[in-house]
C-alpha cells in the first residue's frame, strides 16, 4: 500500500485511568513521537463514559511507522502506555 498510514490505537480503560493515560500519551507525543521522522499528526478521542480512548495517528508511510516501532520498544514511556494493553489497527484510506 502506498500513501499515508493511519494507525488507530484503542484503549479500554477502567474508571479513574483515563486522565493518567491521556497525560502519558501527551508527554510521549510531545517528547518522542512528534520529533520522529515520518510522523504527521495524532489526535485523541474518548467516549462519553471515559472508558475508551482512541489514538488516531498518521504517518507518512508504513516504513516510517515501523522504524518508530523499533525505536519505541526501548522507550520507558512507551512501556508505561503498553501496560494499558492497547489494540492496534493499521489502515490506509480508500478512495471512492
Amino acid at each position: 500500500m502506498h500513501g499515508p498510514l493511519h494507525v488507530i490505537v484503542r484503549f479500554a480503560v477502567k474508571e479513574g485511568e483515563l486522565n493518567t493515560l491521556v497525560s502519558l500519551i501527551g508527554e510521549f507525543f510531545k517528547q518522542e513521537v512528534s520529533h520522529f521522522p515520518g510522523f504527521i499528526s495524532a489526535k485523541l478521542h474518548r467516549n462519553e463514559e471515559g472508558t475508551v480512548l482512541i489514538n488516531y495517528a498518521t504517518w507518512e508511510s508504513s516504513e516510517a511507522f515501523l522504524k518508530f516501532i523499533a525505536f519505541a520498544r526501548d522507550s520507558a514511556m512507551s512501556k508505561k502506555i503498553q501496560a494499558f494493553n492497547p489494540t492496534q489497527d493499521r489502515v490506509f484510506e480508500v478512495l471512492l
